[in-house]
C-alpha cells in the first residue's frame, strides 16, 4: 500500500478538491508537499447533536466555521486530518456537558496508518483505528459530536464505527 511520501503517484490528487490556496494548476512539487502534511482518512461531515454551537478549525482548506445545534456541516468541515508532524490540527471546540465546560478536541492522523488520535484538554488521548474493511486508498468518515463526546460514522463500512461519551463524577 501507498503512503503519503508516495501522493503524487496514489491520485488522490486527482480526485479531491484541491483548498484554493493552491492555486489553480499546482505543481508536482506543491502537490507533494501539501499532501505530505495529510493522511488517508477523509472527513466528509460534521453533525452537533448537542445544544450549544460548536466551533471547528479545519487545515485541509485553513478555514474556521460553526454549526449551530442539530445542524450538519459538509462544505468547510470536509478534508483530510493531518499527520502528527504537521504543525496544524483538526480542532473542534464543544461545550461538555459531563464536565460541565467547554472543550478543544484536536484530531490528528498518527502516521498515515489508519490511526486518529482523539485529545481533549485534561483528558487521555482516545486514539481509533478507522481502517475500512476492502482494499482502498482512502477512508470517510463522518463525526457527530454530543453533549458529551463524540461518535464516528464509517461511510465506508456504511455503520457506526466507535463512540465516546463521558460521564459526570458521582457524588459519593
Amino acid at each position: 500500500m501507498s503512503t503519503p511520501a508516495d501522493v503524487y503517484e496514489d491520485s488522490r490528487y486527482k480526485t479531491d478538491e484541491l483548498p484554493a490556496h493552491l492555486g489553480k494548476d499546482p505543481s508536482k512539487e506543491t502537490l507533494q508537499s501539501w499532501y505530505s502534511n495529510f493522511g488517508w482518512v477523509w472527513l466528509c461531515q460534521i453533525t452537533n447533536n448537542s445544544s450549544n454551537t460548536i466551533k471547528f478549525y479545519n487545515p485541509w482548506y485553513d478555514v474556521n466555521g460553526e454549526i449551530a445545534p442539530g445542524k450538519t456541516e459538509s462544505y468547510n468541515s470536509k478534508g483530510y486530518f493531518p499527520l502528527w508532524s504537521y504543525s496544524k490540527r483538526y480542532e473542534i471546540t464543544y461545550y461538555n456537558q459531563a464536565f460541565k465546560e467547554w472543550k478543544k478536541m484536536t484530531i490528528k492522523d498518527l502516521d498515515g496508518n489508519w490511526w486518529l488520535s482523539f485529545e481533549q484538554d485534561a483528558v487521555d488521548e482516545d486514539i481509533r483505528a478507522v481502517r475500512p474493511p476492502a482494499i482502498v486508498t482512502v477512508s470517510g468518515i463522518n463525526l457527530t459530536i454530543t453533549e458529551s463526546g463524540y461518535e464516528i460514522y464509517s461511510v465506508s463500512c456504511g455503520k457506526l464505527h466507535s463512540r465516546l461519551s463521558f460521564q459526570a463524577p458521582s457524588d459519593y
